[in-house]
C-alpha cells in the first residue's frame, strides 16, 4: 500500500509486473472510496486524458439487484425496512464477475472498474493490476452526496436519513476496511486536488509511455 506522493512507486511496480505477466490484456485499473469521494470523476478524469487509448469503464453501479432482492435494513424514522444499496450483496455478484472476466480478457488497452465496494471481492481484486482506494473525510462525503441527490430533486431530509442510518455503518463496515488491499490510497479532499491532479499527470505519463513503447516495439 502505497498513499499518494508525486511519484509513487506502487505505479512502477504495477506497470513493471503487468510488462511481464500480462501484457495480451488490458491494464486493468480498480478504483474504490466511500460513497462521495469521487471514484467515477476520477474514472473519467483518467479516461479523458487516455484519448488515444481504448479505454472501457465498468461501473459497479451497473449490477445493482432489485430493490426487492438487495439487503435491507430498519429504518427508525420511517418505522419499516428499506433497501441497503452499499453492501457487496447489494449486486448480483455472478453477473459482475463474468462481466469484468471478459472485459479483461478483450482488447481495450485499459480497463477500469469502479465501485464502493469491488475492493471487496476476490475475484474482481485478481483481475486488477493497480488498485486505487481515494479517501476523503466523512464531512465531505455527505456534502456530496447532499449536492448530487438533491439535483435528483430528492428530499434533504430523506438524503440525511439515509446516510445517517445506512451509508455511515456500510461505509465502516464494507468499504474502509477494503482500503488495505490498495496499492495506491489518493486524497480527493477539496484541499488535496493539486496533489492529486499532479499524482494524476504522473500515473497517465507512465501508463501512455509504456502503451507508446509497446506500439513502437511491436
Amino acid at each position: 500500500m502505497y498513499r499518494g506522493s508525486l511519484c509513487p512507486e506502487s505505479i512502477d511496480r504495477s506497470i513493471a509486473e503487468f510488462r511481464i505477466h500480462n501484457c495480451s490484456k488490458p491494464f486493468v485499473i480498480g478504483i474504490a472510496g466511500g460513497s462521495g469521494s469521487g471514484k467515477t470523476t476520477l474514472a473519467k478524469n483518467l479516461c479523458d486524458r487516455w484519448s488515444d487509448l481504448l479505454v472501457r469503464i465498468i461501473g459497479q453501479d451497473e449490477f445493482f439487484k432489485t430493490s426487492s432482492e438487495m439487503p435491507h435494513y430498519y429504518s427508525t424514522v420511517n418505522k419499516e425496512f428499506k433497501p441497503s444499496y452499499n453492501e457487496p450483496h447489494s449486486y448480483e455478484q455472478n453477473r459482475m464477475v463474468s462481466t469484468c472476466k471478459n472485459l479483461a480478457r478483450s482488447s481495450s488497452d485499459i480497463l477500469i472498474i469502479e465501485g464502493i465496494t469491488v475492493f471487496w471481492f476476490d475475484e474482481l481484486r485478481e483481475l486488477m493490476d493497480l488498485k486505487i482506494y481515494v479517501d476523503v473525510d466523512d464531512d465531505e462525503r455527505i456534502i456530496r452526496r447532499i449536492r448530487r441527490n438533491m439535483k435528483k430533486i430528492e428530499d434533504f431530509d430523506q438524503i440525511v436519513d439515509y446516510y445517517l442510518e445506512s451509508v455511515r455503518w456500510q461505509h465502516l463496515r464494507y468499504n474502509k476496511p477494503t482500503q488495505c488491499h490498495a496499492d495506491l490510497i489518493v486524497s480527493g479532499g477539496m484541499a488535496e486536488k493539486e496533489k492529486l491532479d499532479i499524482l494524476i499527470d504522473d500515473l497517465c505519463l507512465k501508463i501512455s509511455s509504456y502503451f507508446d513503447r509497446e506500439t513502437h516495439t511491436t
